[in-house]
């Protein structure tokens, strides 16, 4: 063997050493395992998302409810006023 060829076979080994990740051929099975842990991830994200919106709205009108129910309180308070006035 040259010397050039054993410099690459070498590097090709330190490549390998550094990145094992890299070593592994992808399989179908293990496409098929990453595309459904994607999937379910995506999906619990999403849904994450609309639970949170929709607490989000819950607090909006919570909030709305009872800045309606002191306008209430507070024009009652003012009509009764008036009138005890009059």
């Amino acid at each position: 063997m040259k010397e050039r060829d054993l410099n690459n076979v070498f590097s090709k080994i330190v490549n390998a050493a550094e990145k094992p990740h890299l070593s592994f051929p992808e399989t179908d099975a293990g496409r098929t395992r990453k595309r459904y842990c994607q999937l379910v991830n995506h999906s619990l994200i999403f849904v994450s998302g609309q639970i949170a919106c929709y607490y989000s709205l819950q607090r909006k009108i919570a909030v709305a409810a009872a800045n309606a129910f002191v306008g209430i309180a507070a024009y009652r308070a003012y009509v009764t006023r008036k009138n005890s006035a009059s």
